[in-house]
């Protein structure tokens, strides 16, 4: 898994943590409830879209730092639909899964690869994971759950203030674990969804960031061909081979 996809997990997976005894800390059980309310408010949706828009740092040998953007677009229909795409300099890769097969297709291609695949989404994440190696993009907006948070201790959690991003008003807090510091900017009111994260490693001298800006579309309109790969004309059906090593559909750099 790559280093932010590392990250990302340790901050969902300490929504509700407690600090570790002994660690000079400062937690703001505000900041705790208002995580844990996000992640009871994601898995209380039974149907979404969701736009992303990815700003990744990649550190070259020669110490310098290149930026790199991508932008992912989902739909989701619990508990067994979803349909995924990812734009990154000029392709396109997407994943179709109607909750009996999942499609995997890369444009331009003339290839594309289908299975069977398990009957929900969090089976699905766990499925390509374990047996493909393949990464889900944004699967972690299905997995905020307060009952894995004793798994990853959080050093710090406060509220900042707050700030209007793209029309919607957002509390700011910031976060921090063992070399890693975040930002999260969660929407006020019966809503509180996620506008925007930013990551930042200090376990690396360049700091290296990565910063992702949510675009919600709860009222998405999905019908039963969102979630159907039609494959272009001349298009071949080729076999998925199972892949320990982590892949992603997006271009981790």
């Amino acid at each position: 898994m790559p280093p932010f996809r590392h990250a990302l997990l340790g901050l969902l997976l300490a929504i509700t943590g407690q600090a570790q005894a002994g660690d000079a800390v400062a937690i703001e059980p505000g900041a705790l409830q208002a995580l844990e309310r996000m992640g009871s408010y994601l898995r209380s949706l039974k149907q979404f879209g969701v736009e992303a828009r990815s700003q990744t740092d990649q550190v070259l040998e020669n110490g310098q730092t290149i930026e790199f953007h991508h932008a992912t677009r989902l739909l989701a229909q619990q508990p067994d639909k979803l349909m995924v795409s990812v734009d990154d300099q000029g392709m396109r890769r997407s994943l179709y899964y109607n909750g009996k097969t999942f499609t995997l297709y890369q444009s331009p291609s003339t290839y594309y690869a289908r299975t069977p695949a398990p009957a929900s989404i969090d089976a699905l994440i766990d499925v390509l994971d374990v047996r493909y190696g393949i990464e889900l993009p944004l699967a972690d907006l299905f997995r905020w759950n307060a009952g894995t948070a004793r798994q990853v201790g959080l050093k710090s959690a406060v509220l900042i203030g707050s700030d209007t991003l793209d029309g919607q008003r957002c509390d700011h807090y910031a976060l921090r674990q063992d070399d890693i510091d975040w930002q999260l900017w969660l929407r006020q009111g019966e809503q509180p969804l996620p506008c925007r994260l930013t990551i930042s490693r200090r376990d690396i001298p360049e700091k290296p960031r990565h910063s992702v800006d949510y675009t919600w579309q709860l009222n998405a309109p999905i019908n039963a061909g969102s979630f159907e790969f039609v494959p272009p004309a001349g298009a071949q059906e080729v076999p998925l081979q199972w892949a320990p090593n982590k892949y992603s559909l997006e271009a981790q750099p």
